[in-house]
């Protein structure tokens, strides 16, 4: 090592690990922020499906009866489910 001593040495090696742990904090804390976005997209979305099957409920009971709703709901929140399930498979898959 000619012309650089240990101080510098470790100098450097403390510079580059405090410069990759700010890298590493921005990170974390962009991927938090979306996190959190996601996190209240998704509750969002959950709520947002429960009121369209209780409304397709309401619906399906005027044109066949109670039972017959809870059957017609049942099988639109699983075909529905289905396809959301395949699509996410699909998005992850790409």
């Amino acid at each position: 090592m000619a012309g650089f001593s240990i101080s510098e040495f470790l100098i450097s090696v403390v510079e580059l690990v405090e410069a990759q742990a700010d890298d590493i904090k921005a990170s974390f804390v962009k991927s938090a922020g979306n996190i959190i976005a996601l996190c209240v997209v998704a509750i969002i979305a959950v709520v947002g499906f429960i009121f369209l099957l209780l409304g397709l409920n309401l619906v399906f009971q005027i044109w066949v009866g109670k039972l017959g709703a809870y059957f017609l709901t049942s099988g639109v929140a699983f075909l529905l489910s289905f396809i959301i399930y395949m699509v996410y498979l699909w998005k992850t898959k790409k």
